[in-house]
């Protein structure tokens, strides 16, 4: 009888493994697993620097649950505080976003009350940001990356989806995961307004799908020196069988759905008009939610269709600029199981580094969960990267557009709204179509008229971390002001995604500490008898 064999017979003997195995990676931490190409210069010249990543992640011990962790993040992230300045951006189809910048000069001691518009000769390196599906610029995680990624001496962009960060829909035309036009305009534009500013762009859950799409599809032909690809769904068909799999993961696709739901309700004049409303408000699941509005707005034929389409993994090999790709293995939206490990592999330009636990793009460290530590990761590659003699350079010589597999079809031009990414939530602060629109968080990411696509200026600046706090905020108000970020947060999210995320990470931890809290009676009994000792 080997060692398998024992374990399956003493079921408390498996806990009681689990257990010890648990406490020694709480207290050392995992390592990081890196896979690349063996002949890659990026992981030689550029990822063998990044002592991050060939570290151990040692994540918070009170959030080792990924469902805790994910929770947290979307309700509890502690962001830093700080004011964007916002550019308008009017796309090519008539579409508008919000672009919501922020400068190194923003968040630096010295030049805090610096109100003056980027220089078009500026040399600062840009990394734009695009974010995760019905997020924006103000959610926590994002808040985190922009702000440590500032403070490291960039210049930061959050490139919001349509729709969101207070803006309102002027086409019929959706972002979704394979909408890959908007991130291809903006970048082609800040490429020609600040040409001597190298370019970078992370992408987060779903944005990291867009991302990849992109660079597949330019190949060669794109302006950008780098790029980090954090929490991907990789495969969305199989993103979709792994959601409705079990019971933790059919909660997160309700969670999901009633999230979807939300977002629709905010612009129901153009879904009615363009989907099928009555089928949007009875979806169960995620996939009746594409179903009866993604598709039809689309004019996909099948939800399996739009997956494949959209779906990263077909386009990782043609990816030319150097690429990190972070991904956590208990990640409960994102599965595993969709990571392409060979693709990435066969590619010199792409590095995919994998740690055991994280979470949906949560990845908190330190005692107080005050870090996240893809964040601190990226910022790391990125930094290496730009001192390296390894950044992308564009090859004119391709065509512009997208490259796209053989089985690509008109599909993909339509207007339509995706729907496979982790945490959705209602943004309650938006505005229906026909509205005015405006934006007041807390005095952040107000809305400023601009004209021409130009960051405007003559705005301050006002930021507040854990080691500067902003001068006139005395200690007394300190406390209700995280009290008021905190219910802000809350009243963003629908009142039943709420309850299902935290019945979520309530059972599916329950587990564990009930083993925890077994093991310690028992060894507690087995002390307190003559003789005996604890085996």
């Amino acid at each position: 009888m080997d060692c398998t064999d024992a374990i399956l017979e003493t079921p408390a003997a498996a806990y009681e493994l689990l257990l010890k195995s648990d406490l020694l990676t709480g207290f050392r931490g995992a390592p990081i697993f890196l896979t690349y190409n063996a002949s890659s210069e990026i992981y030689h010249g550029v990822v063998s620097n990044c002592r991050t990543l060939h570290g151990r992640y040692l994540v918070t011990p009170w959030l080792s649950s990924p469902h805790f962790q994910t929770s947290f993040l979307n309700f509890f992230g502690r962001p830093p505080v700080f004011t964007y300045r916002r550019q308008m951006f009017h796309a090519s189809d008539g579409g508008t976003f919000a672009l919501d910048w922020l400068l190194h000069s923003d968040v630096s001691r010295v030049a805090v009350q610096n109100d003056n518009d980027l220089a078009k000769d500026d040399a600062t390196p840009i990394v734009i940001m695009i974010p995760g599906l019905t997020s924006d610029s103000d959610s926590p995680y994002m808040k985190h990356l922009v702000f440590g990624t500032a403070k490291n001496g960039w210049n930061v962009v959050v490139s919001n989806h349509r729709g969101l960060g207070g803006v309102s829909i002027t086409t019929d035309c959706f972002y979704n995961a394979g909408w890959t036009a908007d991130v291809r305009e903006v970048i082609n534009h800040l490429h020609k307004e600040y040409s001597a500013a190298p370019l970078f762009v992370v992408g987060t859950s779903i944005g990291a799908n867009i991302l990849v799409k992109y660079l597949g599809e330019d190949g060669e032909n794109v302006p950008i020196a780098g790029a980090a690809a954090v929490c991907s769904p990789w495969d969305l068909l199989i993103g979709s069988r792994f959601i409705s799999r079990r019971l933790i993961q059919k909660l997160y696709d309700r969670a999901l759905t009633i999230g979807l739901q939300g977002y629709a309700q905010l612009h129901e004049t153009r879904y009615t008009r363009l989907a099928n409303w009555e089928g949007i408000i009875k979806s169960r699941t995620v996939r009746d939610f594409d179903t009866h509005a993604t598709c039809l707005v689309g004019e996909y034929e099948t939800v399996d269709t739009y997956y494949r389409r959209c779906s990263s993994t077909a386009f990782i090999g043609r990816v030319s600029v150097p690429l990190l790709c972070i991904s956590a293995l208990d990640d409960p939206v994102c599965t595993r199981e969709a990571i392409p490990w060979d693709e990435c592999r066969a590619n010199k330009n792409v590095v995919l580094a994998t740690s055991l636990h994280g979470g949906h793009l949560a990845f908190f460290e330190g005692i107080t969960g005050s870090r996240l530590w893809w964040v601190r990761a990226v910022n790391e590659f990125l930094g290496v990267l730009l001192s390296s003699p390894y950044m992308h350079k564009q090859n004119k010589a391709e065509s512009v557009g997208p490259h796209s597999p053989p089985m690509q079809t008109s599909i993909d031009q339509g207007p339509y709204l995706n729907i496979a990414d982790g945490m959705v939530a209602a943004m309650g602060n938006e505005h229906t179509d026909g509205e005015e629109t405006s934006e007041d968080h807390n005095q952040t990411d107000q809305t400023v008229p601009v004209t021409d696509n130009h960051v405007f200026g003559g705005r301050k600046t006002h930021f507040a971390t854990n080691d500067a706090q902003t001068s006139g905020v005395d200690a007394g108000s300190k406390s209700p002001g995280i009290i008021r970020r905190c219910l802000h947060q809350l009243s963003r999210q629908s009142n039943k995604s709420i309850w299902l995320l935290a019945y979520i990470a309530i059972m599916s931890s329950w587990p564990a500490v009930g083993a925890a809290l077994r093991y310690l009676y028992r060894r507690k009994v087995m002390k307190g008898l003559p003789g005996i000792g604890p085996k």
